[in-house]
């Protein structure tokens, strides 16, 4: 082998293996530049993405976290995403496969086996691990962009060991010929001045070399320029996901703050919600204990508003519930929290608040500022409302019993109408009582423990009893009779209502029909509550149960509120037309105390009202009272309607009423509420009743009892 072609050989070989470890270091440097700004992106992402559904798992608002699912997965390197807590999978979405694969926690792109880097963030409050998120990130980015850089690589190579090649030949010919110009054209392009051109003269070989020479400078001027460029758009594509990420984060961060406040507060008076009550309740207590410090708090429930909702609807209820959060904001401190509990129902914590005689001041102002009328929709109208004191530690030292201690108050308070009520450990006695009465009541109505008592109607004109009202009383096997004012509360709360009632119309038809065997046609009035008036199924109801004990519709009369007709007026006109249709007779109850419109009381077929007896019983000491009542039954004349009074309990009552054109009247006075058999005696040797001597053609003798 000839000199010429070894030094061909050997140049080719020794800048070939020097150019194969110059381009296998830059690009392992490309790669573990990349590898490490992609790590860095994935765990960035990561621990965003438990940032931001942080409180949603803490709410455990799954809704909240199906829309962060969503959103993340819009992102294309993202190849599934998955929030746990507690060991449990709140909400997970991607490519099901690799779902279905257990995690593994990728701490480099290189370990990466299956395409998919896995990576991981906890989700914590205060040091305390409440769950995790887990990520996976395509790996085929990476891989794109490293195969791209090996092509480049592997073209630039190519290209430089044919050039290499071609310049090691021409040198190897020619080496005693221009080497010192091809030296400093070398020496250049190795300082960085690719694409420096040699001067070409002549045709010769050597002259070929200097032009072979300044074709490879030149295509590598070209090559770097693509690299420079190639570069430069990735730094441009960076720049650009940077912007994205930050401003999807500052989006994220508001949307999330947003979140966080409805998560926290009630939407219709801005007030905390349970939640954030019972977060501040529990450190306060914290704080007590710490500081060996008192604290009160207080359960509120508005007295009078299921009247205003059903009577003035929906819109009302909410006007009235904003306008009493914002009379307890100004009642309060900062340091104070009031809160919404849901319905009319509200809490307040007053952390100052160290004895019961603060809290009472409290109280007194609360209550000061809530029995100022309200003006809804033009009316002025009387709240009111019922407050349950307790105090940290003395009535319990942990959040659940001095909650239940401060409502055991509040329906203490609301029961007595005392305003305000102190917790008292008797107070316990009395809740195991209500519950009792709860979870007796529903086996009362189907066992035949319900039993009617009879208030005699007397006419104005015959001074005889023209009817009855049906008065339901529990006889309870253990605690003797009980009055409504004990239960029927118990029955709305639970919802008992619609088959309590029914089962009162089924006794008074069963004494209704033993009556009228008897030879004694008394008409019998039965009060039907709201959710029966609202039933479609009612009318059909009532006519299974005439006919099943074969009473005249006449002998009924259905007693009905104005708010049971108020709180859906259109539904109770279609029911009240179809009862009359029927022949049963339909009288407005406690007529006066709600707010009835004129335009609804001409639509409804009713034979009767009933003025309510808290303006009858002081009516001849407060003349606004006369002057209600005899309103009240010139409208009821003028209406075509009979006008009855309630609450009857002078000669001076009877008197006044007879005067004003009342048409009948039942009360004290003439005969209090009574069971049967002790009725049927009434009737007998009562002025009232069927032996007066002035209507003998209207003897009757009752032949049977109930």
């Amino acid at each position: 082998m000839s000199f010429r072609l070894k030094t061909i050989l050997g140049i080719v070989l020794i800048q070939a293996i020097l150019l194969l470890i110059l381009n296998g270091y830059g690009f392992n440097a490309f790669k573990s530049s990349s590898n490490a700004e992609l790590l860095k992106r994935a765990q960035t992402t990561t621990a965003l993405f438990a940032s931001t559904v942080h409180n949603a798992v803490l709410a455990s608002d799954l809704a909240a976290l199906e829309s962060f699912m969503d959103e993340i997965l819009t992102n294309h390197d993202i190849v599934y995403a998955r929030v746990l807590a507690r060991g449990v999978v709140l909400a997970q979405g991607g490519d099901p496969s690799a779902l279905a694969k257990p995690f593994v926690d990728d701490s480099s792109f290189e370990s990466v086996t299956d395409s998919v880097f896995d990576s991981h963030a906890d989700i914590s409050l205060a040091t305390k691990k409440y769950g995790r998120v887990e990520l996976g990130f395509t790996t085929k980015a990476m891989e794109k962009v490293l195969t791209e850089a090996r092509h480049k690589l592997f073209i630039f190579d190519a290209l430089a060991m044919a050039l290499v090649t071609i310049f090691s030949y021409l040198l190897g010919l020619y080496l005693t010929r221009g080497l010192a110009t091809l030296k400093n054209a070398s020496r250049r392009v190795a300082e960085g001045q690719l694409g420096y051109q040699i001067a070409v003269q002549g045709a010769d070989e050597l002259a070929q070399t200097a032009a072979a020479f300044n074709d490879m400078s030149s295509k590598l001027a070209v090559l770097d320029e693509e690299h420079r460029r190639a570069e430069s758009e990735i730094k441009l594509l960076n720049t650009e996901l940077e912007k994205r990420v930050e401003l999807r984060t500052t989006q994220l961060a508001s949307l999330n703050k947003k979140l966080e406040h409805q998560s926290l507060h009630d939407a219709l008076t801005l007030l905390p919600n349970r939640t954030l009550y019972h977060d501040r309740l529990d450190q306060a207590i914290l704080i007590a204990h710490r500081n060996t410090q008192s604290f009160a708090l207080m359960a509120l429930d508005l007295d009078r508003f299921k009247e205003i909702n059903d009577s003035l609807g929906h819109h009302a209820g909410d006007l009235v519930l904003q306008e009493t959060a914002e009379r307890l904001k100004t009642a309060l401190r900062h340091s104070d929290t009031v809160a919404r509990m849901g319905g009319d129902e509200f809490a307040l914590l007053l952390p100052t608040a160290s004895s019961a005689d603060e809290a009472a001041v409290v109280a007194k102002k609360i209550l000061l500022l809530l029995n100022d009328p309200l003006v809804i929709d033009g009316r002025s109208i009387n709240i009111g409302a019922s407050i349950g004191i307790a105090l940290f530690p003395q009535h319990g030292d942990d959040a659940t019993t001095l909650v239940r201690r401060s409502d055991s108050a509040m329906y203490v308070a609301k029961r007595t109408h005392a305003g305000y009520v102190l917790y008292d450990s008797s107070l316990d006695a009395e809740d195991a009582e209500r519950l009792t009465l709860h979870m007796d009541l529903r086996h009362a109505i189907s066992h035949q423990q319900l039993v009617l008592h009879y208030q005699p109607k007397i006419d104005f004109s015959t001074r005889q009893v023209s009817g009855v009202e049906a008065l339901v009383r529990w006889q309870h096997p253990r605690l003797g009779l009980i009055y409504p004012d004990a239960f029927i509360p118990i029955a709305e709360k639970a919802g008992m209502m619609k088959p309590f009632t029914l089962a009162v119309i089924e006794l008074a038809l069963k004494q209704s029909s033993v009556w009228t065997q008897a030879g004694l046609n008394l008409t019998i009035a039965v009060n039907i509550s709201a959710i029966n008036l609202q039933d479609p199924q009612f009318p059909a109801d009532m006519a299974a149960m005439l006919h099943t004990h074969q009473v005249l519709p006449t002998n009924i009369e259905l007693e009905v509120t104005e708010t049971a007709i108020m709180s859906e007026p259109l539904k109770a006109i279609e029911n009240i037309k179809k009862l009359s249709g029927m022949g049963l007779q339909i009288a407005i109850d406690d007529f006066g105390t709600g707010y009835s419109s004129m335009a609804y009381l001409r639509k409804l077929l009713v034979a009767k009202i009933k003025i309510d007896k808290s303006f009858v019983m002081d009516m001849h000491n407060n003349k606004n009272d006369e002057v209600i009542v005899r309103s009240t039954v010139d409208l009821g004349h003028n209406l075509g309607l009979t006008v009855v009074a309630e609450g009857v309990e002078t000669q001076g009552a009877w008197d006044k009423l007879k005067e004003l054109g009342c048409d009948s009247a039942q009360g004290y006075f003439m005969g209090r509420p009574v069971a049967a058999a002790e009725l049927e005696k009434w009737l007998e040797r009562s002025p009232w009743g069927l032996t007066n001597p002035d209507t003998d053609a209207n003897k009757k003798t009752v032949q049977g009892s109930s």
